[in-house]
């Protein structure tokens, strides 16, 4: 069989097509996770998010993380737990969306405790967020779980 130029032209459509097709299969297979499922809904009511955002500013320093051996201890000023109206914790890891956990305020005393065998070791972000007189507040605070 002789070799030109045209041969050359096939053998380099159907590696590129190889190629395209290996490439196409790879990129089917990732997982994608997103912030958040419902993410252009959240975008819509970003301006609604700004004003949380800025409200709940000042609140930042009356919250603590701790890490304790066995659980994880979120330290509450007096104040904003007398005011509380109703509020949720989502551990937020941003690696991966199927490692979440959500479950409502449950304090003892000023503190919500979270215990540590539920988590896997890595990065979380704990997203507090609250109802007090009739305005939502939210803050989020990094945690490394060991």
């Amino acid at each position: 069989m002789k070799f030109n130029w045209g041969t050359g032209i096939l053998i380099f459509l159907i590696l590129f097509l190889l190629a395209c097709a290996v490439f196409i299969t790879f990129a089917m297979r990732q997982d994608v996770n997103l912030v958040h499922k419902d993410y252009y809904e959240k975008g819509v009511d970003y301006t609604d998010q700004m004003n949380v955002n800025a409200r709940s500013l000042a609140l930042t320093d009356s919250i603590q993380v701790l890490l304790k051996d066995d659980h994880l201890q979120v330290d509450f000023e007096k104040s904003i737990v007398s005011k509380l109206d109703s509020g949720r914790v989502l551990l937020y890891r941003p690696s991966s969306s199927k490692m979440d956990i959500t479950f409502p305020m449950i304090f003892t005393e000023n503190s919500l405790n979270i215990n540590r065998s539920n988590l896997v070791s890595g990065r979380y972000i704990i997203k507090l967020s609250w109802y007090s007189a009739g305005l939502k507040y939210e803050i989020d605070k990094p945690v490394v779980i060991q």
